[in-house]
């Protein structure tokens, strides 16, 4: 079931749709603003997640990750972040 992103024409909020089914994009239908209840509103192209292929972590999530990972061997006794290298090793 895809997730379609809309905008609304009158308040300009965007917001995501689940769909039951996979719609042509030259079909219109009228989904609701759910800011200010108009009709007016249009399917638009949605951003695109890139994954990089280690698992599964798009580069900003790897980056928050290794951020994380960081901050915690600064704080952390040395057996701890022993044991951060030996699970992210078996990754």
């Amino acid at each position: 079931m895809p997730i379609y992103e809309y905008q609304c024409q009158d308040c300009g909020r965007v917001f995501s749709k689940l769909s039951r089914s996979v719609q042509r994009s030259d079909e219109s239908s009228t989904i609701p603003c759910p800011e200010c209840g108009s009709e007016n509103t249009r399917r638009i192209v949605s951003n695109v997640a890139v994954l990089d292929g280690l698992g599964g972590l798009t580069p900003g999530e790897r980056a928050a990750e290794n951020k994380f990972y960081e901050k915690q061997a600064g704080i952390l006794p040395k057996s701890k972040i022993d044991e951060f290298r030996k699970a992210k090793k078996g990754k």
